[in-house]
């Protein structure tokens, strides 16, 4: 049978869209009341309008009452609707009351409620927590359930958010993330919702053995907004890098204007969590990382649970508790960390004073640089960030050597550019082991600068600096493309395509990626995860994967080059239908991107902005500065409708003149 929810999911629309629609509450656009009414003579359901205002029941037992705080709030304002929309499907009309959280109020109104015999049931938002507030109801034998907040009584239904669960996705989301230090703003108030959050906060906590802290725990009253700031601000001037999570709507709102009074950028200064259902969290930048309450399957299970109960009384009772989403975002920060667990350097940090810069004049430097492949756009921006910097300070280049991804070439490529007696190297190490023992017999004689990794088996005293793009935001950007691009489909199977070499900038990000997948879009399943070696295999892999796998719907691959072995192999089989999610911008991958062919988005590292952190820091370890173990780059989030900026702020020049063009096409 049609319902209100089928037309507002057919039409793009919400329910409290469709509601105002049919009963002309409120003024919708002419555009959408069309769009509404088409759905509406499409699917049958104006025959079931006519239906229900004939079968509408009047007189005795023909309302049920509604008792929440107010409708400032977007939650219980859509609550309101959804339930009123609810209920006349089943021919009950709603009258809503309103204590604001007065408790003597509440206890007037339910009075008021007694003495009316339309009333056939009631959901309320409670205020107080006291058992006898409500007994009267019992004692008459009037069916009643609490909604959002729950009173412990015997026989009485509770319909929640899961705010234990949706504060332990939230916080495991941001120690994931790399944040230790973690304030959770709740409000004070005796009801059992507040005891889950804090449950929920500290068994995330405990789960990364990190201890509970009462001095990051903020209780606030929501009525004193003088008194939140004071606090908000303490814990900001005391701890070096707190994070925020926030427990209520208005926690949301009021964390934002005290983060807004001490000028803090987000996520670049501070990292949030929002908690509700606020449109406007998606359309401030950047759109809030938030908690949501499933407010359409509140009112489904209260007014079903409900009407049970007005049909067979009884005084059995239930709990139902409704998951929550985290919503993923711009407004967290990831905190990428070094091979030895330190906190990256922001290659901001890295200035060299007037006098530095004459030493290195002076000095007449040489170092030689070995990368893992060449050839590629990746490199050749890397190499001009580089220079950049050794140019700028008289430091030449002897050599630049590519090992084309063999461990055993680097090995040789390295043992001949010591043999040049450069007073540093430069090198990104193809993989972890087979290269970390020419690297450690290097270290003895000459300064080394890693790129992305550094060898296992060495320690921090054997080089000056490591740079490296962060890659678990990097892993953490591209599975958050992957998991919102199909968030509307209810069961979607993918494929993980990762790198199998010994390499842990991949196997990070892959790892990141797939966890945040796994983790935080239940809706996706991983169907077949195969890793390649060589990317000219991913070929074979991609194509074994679709045929075993079919009914795969999108592709995880760990950067763009090996994608486009996977692409060849899609074609072939004809699956041009498969979605992809990869990384690193670059002329071929782009080309799929503008026209949205295939992938549909990637994270990107900046190469030229990461060699200019390279030169700096091997400028900085010539002088002897060793202290910048660990420098991070952000990566770079990129899909067709940002394209074009991408690659000026990528590439840094203008997107060639056919991606400009195909662009062009699809958006006139």
């Amino acid at each position: 049978m049609a319902t209100i929810k089928q037309i507002a999911q057919e039409a793009g629309v919400s329910i409290a869209t469709v509601s105002h629609v049919i009963n002309k509450t409120r003024y919708v656009s002419p555009e959408l009341v069309q769009k509404v009414e088409e759905v509406i003579r499409k699917i049958g359901y104006d025959k079931k309008i006519k239906e229900l205002n004939t079968n509408f029941k009047i007189g005795k037992n023909s309302e049920i009452a509604l008792i929440v705080p107010s409708l400032w709030g977007t939650l219980y304002a859509k609550l309101t609707s959804s339930i009123s929309v609810y209920l006349a499907e089943k021919g009950y009309s709603l009258t809503a009351y309103f204590h604001n959280d007065d408790i003597t109020h509440e206890k007037n109104i339910i009075t008021n409620i007694l003495n009316n015999k339309k009333i056939a049931g009631l959901i309320i938002v409670p205020a107080s927590t006291e058992e006898k507030q409500y007994s009267r109801l019992i004692q008459q034998k009037i069916p009643f359930l609490f909604l959002d907040r729950t009173v412990k009584m015997n026989g009485i239904d509770s319909v929640l958010s899961d705010s234990k669960g949706g504060i332990f996705k939230g916080c495991t989301h941001l120690l994931k993330s790399g944040h230790e230090e973690i304030a959770l703003i709740v409000e004070n108030g005796g009801f059992s919702t507040l005891e889950d959050r804090l449950e929920g906060y500290r068994e995330a906590l405990e789960s990364y053995k990190i201890p509970f802290r009462d001095d990051l725990l903020i209780e606030i009253d929501q009525d004193n907004f003088e008194d939140f700031e004071k606090k908000i601000k303490r814990v900001w001037v005391q701890h070096k890098n707190p994070t925020f999570l926030a427990s209520g709507n208005r926690i949301t709102l009021n964390l934002l204007k005290v983060m807004n009074k001490l000028d803090l950028e987000c996520p670049a200064d501070v990292s949030i969590i929002g908690f509700g259902d606020e449109e406007w969290s998606e359309i401030i930048n950047p759109p809030l990382t938030i908690l949501k309450q499933n407010t359409q399957e509140m009112a489904i299970q209260s007014v079903n649970r409900l009407l049970q109960k007005i049909d067979h009384y009884s005084e059995a009772s239930e709990e139902i508790v409704i998951p929550m989403e985290l919503s993923i975002q711009k407004s967290t920060q990831v905190i990428g960390k070094g091979p030895f667990g330190e906190k990256p350097v922001a290659p901001e940090e890295l200035t060299l004073s007037k006098e530095e810069a004459e030493q290195l004049l002076e000095g007449n430097y040489k170092v030689g640089i070995s990368f893992h492949y060449g050839g590629t756009a990746w490199t050749r921006l890397y190499e001009n960030g580089i220079r950049n910097i050794l140019d700028k300070y008289g430091i030449s280049i002897v050599s630049i050597t590519n090992a084309n991804f063999d461990p055993l070439l680097q090995v040789t490529q390295l043992e001949g550019l010591r043999m040049q007696q450069p007073d540093a190297i430069i090198a990104i190490p193809v993989d972890d082991e087979v290269t970390s023992k020419k690297f450690q017999s290097i270290a003895e004689e000459t300064k080394l600068i890693f790129m992305s990794n550094v060898p296992e088996g060495m320690n921090k005293d054997q080089y000056s600096s490591c740079v490296s793009v962060n890659e678990r935001e990097n892993g953490q950007n591209t599975a958050i493309l992957l998991g919102n691009y199909f968030k509307n489909e209810q069961k979607v199977k993918i494929g993980f395509i990762g790198h199998g070499a010994p390499f842990y900038g991949t196997h990070l990000r892959d790892a990141v990626a797939n966890d945040m997948i796994r983790s935080n879009f239940p809706n996706i399943e991983i169907v077949d995860e195969k890793y390649f070696h060589q990317i000219e295999k991913t070929y074979d892999v991609c194509k074994k994967m679709m045929t075993d796998h079919p009914e795969i719907q999108g592709l995880y691959i760990s950067w763009d080059r090996p994608a486009l072995e996977a692409i060849k192999s899609l074609k072939e089989l004809n699956r041009e239908d498969v979605a992809i999610f990869t990384f690193d911008l670059d002329h071929e991958i782009a080309t799929y991107l503008a026209k949205e062919e295939m992938v549909k988005g990637l994270s990107s590292q900046r190469p030229y902005q990461q060699g200019i952190a390279v030169g700096l820091a091997t400028a900085k370890a010539l002088l002897g500065h060793d202290q910048h173990k660990y420098i991070g780059v952000q990566p770079y989030v990129v899909e067709s409708k940002n394209l074009l900026k991408a690659w000026k702020n990528i590439i840094l020049e203008p997107a060639p003149p056919e991606i400009e063009e195909t662009i062009s096409r699809r958006f006139t």
